[in-house]
């Protein structure tokens, strides 16, 4: 009696869902209720059959299904089944490979200028990894001093003056030289200016640099301001950055070697590092003795967990002779042919200070080849 009264109701309540396919409702929707009432015809058919058909001569007889709702159907199963092979497939991870990268360039206008260099080396370096390149020119405002106080010195308002004009030109001078270089390497790039107070300059350069991938900088000896602004991006942008030398990038980078100690920091930056780690040629895990206790295990189970990702890597290990430990794994790079250094930076405050570790100094101090630093 209880399956009488269902399949009664039921009936009737299929009969009177309107024809979804002519008031607006989605493909989603109308696939879905499509597949109920289908559902509801073959129990209602498959109870029919096996009791004679007696009950059913009350209800609703069941009508033949559209064409197109059959058409929706088959599609809907078409997509699940494509959505399956693509998991299959590896599919999302094919896409996210597929992203392409994108590289910051913070150039300085004031006191000093970013140099021609470090804009070709970026440009030619993007080109290499089919990245995006995001130049910002960071122009300076600079307080101006109450007369009061002027009188008594200089010509301050004709000094700011003076010092706000050359900043702008220089932004203006960088960014085209940039949109020039990537015009012709056909790089694809985007410039913008920014203006900042003076304090905060360096301190604006590590904020641009949060939204990108990657920050391309530069340390020159000879300019202090240079420095300064890669420790301010490295330490507080949260992103990894590569320091060029003062010397044009010779060509694409086969071979890259690995700084190791087993800290948190290296760790970090072999992480950051692995677009490149996959399309190098050749890794090699350096760990350099002598200077410092280095946690097991070594770099030579680094190098096993590498080669087991599909990686061309090995381990090698130098001792530390140099008066500097970032001289010491610089040079023992070079030696091993490298083409990039990866690295992590590590630094800590010690009162109002910011101390920077041995190596981090000594490659900030004066970078030989690129490094990839990562804190």
């Amino acid at each position: 009696m209880v399956s009488v009264i269902f399949m009664r109701i039921s009936a009737r309540f299929l009969n009177s869902i309107p024809d979804l396919g002519h008031q607006g409702f989605d493909h989603d929707q109308l696939t879905q209720t499509s597949s109920w009432k289908g559902a509801c015809v073959n129990v209602r058919l498959s109870w029919r059959a096996s009791k004679g058909g007696g009950i059913l001569a009350r209800g609703a007889v069941p009508r033949p299904e559209k064409p197109e709702r059959r058409q929706l159907r088959y599609i809907n199963a078409e997509l699940r089944r494509m959505e399956i092979d693509d998991c299959n497939r590896g599919g999302p991870r094919e896409m996210e490979q597929d992203m392409t990268a994108q590289y910051f360039l913070p150039l300085a206008t004031y006191p000093d200028s970013s140099s021609g260099l470090i804009i070709s080396n970026a440009v030619t370096f993007a080109g290499y990894y089919s990245a995006h390149l995001h130049a910002c020119a960071l122009t300076v405002a600079i307080p101006h001093i109450p007369n009061a106080w002027s009188s008594l010195l200089l010509d301050t308002p004709k000094m700011i003056e003076h010092a706000e004009i050359l900043s702008r030109d220089r932004a203006a001078t960088l960014v085209s030289a940039a949109t020039n270089l990537a015009a012709s390497a056909e790089v694809e790039l985007s410039c913008r200016t920014v203006k900042t107070a003076l304090p905060l300059l360096h301190d604006t350069a590590a904020t641009e640099a949060r939204f990108f991938d990657l920050a391309i900088l530069e340390c020159i000896a000879d300019v202090p301001d240079t420095r300064i602004v890669a420790e301010a991006v490295i330490f507080g942008s949260g992103r990894p950055a590569i320091i060029f030398p003062k010397k044009t990038l010779a060509g694409p980078i086969d071979h890259l070697v690995i700084a190791w100690d087993g800290t948190r920091a290296a760790a970090r930056a072999v992480n950051d590092a692995n677009p490149f780690i996959h399309k190098a040629k050749r890794v090699s895990v350096l760990s350099v003795t002598g200077e410092k206790p280095l946690p097991e295990p070594s770099g030579a189970h680094l190098a096993e967990i590498l080669v087991s990702s599909g990686v061309n890597a090995s381990s090698t290990a130098a001792r530390f002779t140099s008066s500097s430990i970032g001289l010491s794994i610089q040079q023992t790079a070079l030696e091993l042919g490298a083409d990039i250094l990866v690295m992590g930076g590590f630094g800590h405050s010690r009162l109002r200070d910011f101390v920077l570790g041995g190596a981090t100094d000594g490659v900030l101090h004066e970078p030989l080849l690129p490094v990839l630093m990562s804190h």
